[in-house]
C-alpha cells in the first residue's frame, strides 16, 4: 500500500507569481486589463495606474463592471476616468 503522501500530491499552496508584475501599479494594471478582457492596452492601465490613486481606479473599474449594457468596458473605463479627472480639475477652480 502506498504511503499518503504519494497518493494525495499537495501543492506548496503559493500561487505562482508572474516575475513581470513586480509592483502594485503593475498588479492592478493586470486586474484591470484582465477584468476588461483587454490585455492590448495593458501599457494604457499600467499608466493610469502609476497616475492616479488605485482606489479611484478601483471605484471605476466597480461601476464599470457592475453595468451589464458596456460592449467595450475598457473604453467606458477610460471615460469615466477622463471624466472624473476633469470634474476634479473644474470644482478646484
Amino acid at each position: 500500500m502506498e504511503s499518503l503522501g504519494k497518493i494525495a500530491k499537495f501543492s506548496s499552496g503559493k500561487p505562482k507569481s508572474n516575475a513581470h508584475l513586480h509592483s502594485p501599479a503593475h498588479l492592478l494594471a493586470d486586474e484591470l486589463s484582465v477584468k476588461f478582457n483587454d490585455s492590448k492596452h495593458f501599457a494604457l492601465y499600467l499608466g493610469m495606474a502609476v497616475k492616479y490613486d488605485h482606489q479611484f481606479l478601483r471605484k471605476i473599474m466597480g461601476d464599470v463592471l457592475e453595468n451589464v449594457n458596456a460592449k467595450t468596458p475598457g473604453k467606458l473605463f477610460a471615460y469615466l476616468v477622463k471624466k472624473s479627472v476633469l470634474e476634479q480639475k473644474n470644482d478646484k477652480k
